[in-house]
């Protein structure tokens, strides 16, 4: 890798090894295998590291390590290193691959509602207390639906090494966009399933294809002109059904 070819390995060691805590013992040995295997970093790994400070190389890289290998080996840590949080159960869209079309969930007032921002704030403050790295804004609902997003996304700024939000993309504007580029997400994912007009709108229903495509181009335009050392990495998803 380019990032590995400016400095030998055995440098890279020699800093991470400058950077060390008083890590506990099974942080420990994963730094061991971290050193052994530099060269399998992942890109994304390479480049944390050449856009962030040495000073968090090595939490990072531990985060990463049990990120990627804890689930593979069925290792459950004692406090979550990554959270899924629900601001919103409600959408906007009625997809056909998704429960939010059955009237029995959408319907009961139990299942649908949104987050107190002072929940929200208490769950971020806990977390972060407690070495949670990384944090998605998803699940059932559309997080852009949520009236306190902005204020959600502006208390987790700075807090994680990653922070990734799923949106249909229908309801993205000016504001949120700069309000999503200024707080740090590094990951959003627009869910859109197809490339065609009238296929993505067999599916999500509702959703109007011109004004989703708009939303993203919009979102790279803010992004281009405004934010141009942003992180945030953008991914368009779908889910393959037949339609």
């Amino acid at each position: 890798m380019e990032f590995l070819t400016k400095i030998d390995s055995s440098t890279v060691i020699s800093q991470l090894k400058d950077l060390e805590k008083n890590y506990n013992e099974e942080d420990k040995d994963i730094l061991e295998r971290i050193f052994r295997n530099l060269e399998k970093l992942t890109p994304q790994e390479v480049y944390f590291l050449k856009n962030h400070p040495k000073s968090i190389w090595i939490d990072y890289l531990i985060f990463r390590y049990k990120f990627i290998t804890y689930p593979k080996q069925k290792i459950v840590s004692d406090f979550p290193i990554y959270l899924l949080i629900e601001p919103i159960s409600s959408c906007n869209l009625r997809c056909i691959m998704c429960f939010q079309i059955d009237d029995s969930f959408t319907s009961n007032k139990d299942f649908m509602g949104k987050m107190d921002l002072g929940l929200f704030k208490k769950i971020i403050d806990e977390i972060t207390l407690n070495g949670t790295k990384a944090i998605t804004l998803a699940s059932r609902g559309e997080p852009t639906l949520h009236p306190q997003l902005k204020e959600m996304l502006e208390y987790c700024s700075g807090k994680f090494f990653e922070i990734k939000m799923n949106t249909n993309a229908t309801r993205l504007n000016d504001e949120l966009i700069h309000t999503i580029l200024k707080s740090g997400v590094t990951d959003i994912v627009f869910s859109v399933d197809s490339y065609k007009k009238e296929d993505y709108e067999k599916i999500r229903i509702r959703g109007v294809f011109d004004t989703v495509v708009k939303n993203v181009k919009r979102f790279q335009e803010i992004k281009k002109e405004f934010y141009p050392e942003s992180f945030c990495a953008t991914r368009i998803s779908g889910v393959r059904v037949n339609k």
